[in-house]
């Protein structure tokens, strides 16, 4: 679950110093409410009990979502040049990751965020490329092809869908073919086309950033 703290702040308009409430741990994948306050740039708004004026503060936060492979430690812009700031929230990592014991582990390092707008810009893109995934698997149902998915990881830093289409094998020359054919008749899936220009980079035979398990039959 997500954990909250409290801070005693100023408010920049009249003055009145109040105890406010924050959010330190966001789990993306349990706290819908709050990671839609992100996304809908509604996070940092705090409303003084004196004045009544809303006004944005930023404190430092950490957001994971275990299945989205996304860990994030977010930090206000002015801990930019902080660098004792930024090892010890560096050095919470450990303790952090004790809090995922019952669920999916995550197996990387954090990414490192100044500013909640920076994770909102993640969260929109993680969303864009969903959708244009359901399209890719929605046509490759039809055409009676199969998808892999790809590592969510991998996927978010290449700007690449999470899902691999493919008919008979999942070497890069059979993949190709079958790109080659959905671009030819879908030529606006912009994250198919980057996973095409991926792939004829690629020297190896083999696709290395897909998971094993068959998204689609």
């Amino acid at each position: 679950m997500s954990s909250e703290s409290y801070k005693v702040i100023e408010c920049p308009h009249c003055h009145e110093k109040f105890e406010a409430k924050f959010w330190s741990v966001v789990r993306g994948d349990i706290d819908i409410t709050i990671k839609d306050l992100i996304i809908n740039e509604e996070f940092n708004l705090l409303m003084c009990p004196n004045c009544n004026k809303i006004f944005s503060y930023e404190e430092n936060f950490i957001y994971m979502d275990p299945e989205e492979e996304l860990f994030v430690i977010v930090m206000p812009e002015y801990y930019r040049n902080q660098e004792n700031v930024i090892e010890k929230l560096k050095s919470d990592y450990m303790s952090i990751k004790n809090m995922l014991s019952d669920k999916k582990e995550l197996n990387m390092e954090p990414e490192y965020l100044f500013g909640a707008d920076k994770l909102r810009e993640i969260l929109l893109d993680d969303m864009n490329r969903e959708e244009e995934s359901e399209v890719i698997s929605f046509i490759c149902a039809e055409k009676n092809y199969r998808t892999k998915k790809i590592k969510k990881n991998f996927a978010r830093k290449n700007k690449l869908p999470v899902v691999l289409p493919y008919k008979n094998a999942t070497e890069k020359d059979d993949v190709l073919s079958i790109l080659d054919e959905i671009l030819n008749e879908y030529p606006k899936l912009t994250t198919l086309k980057t996973l095409a220009k991926l792939l004829s980079k690629t020297e190896s035979a083999r696709i290395e950033f897909i998971e094993d398990e068959d998204k689609t039959t």
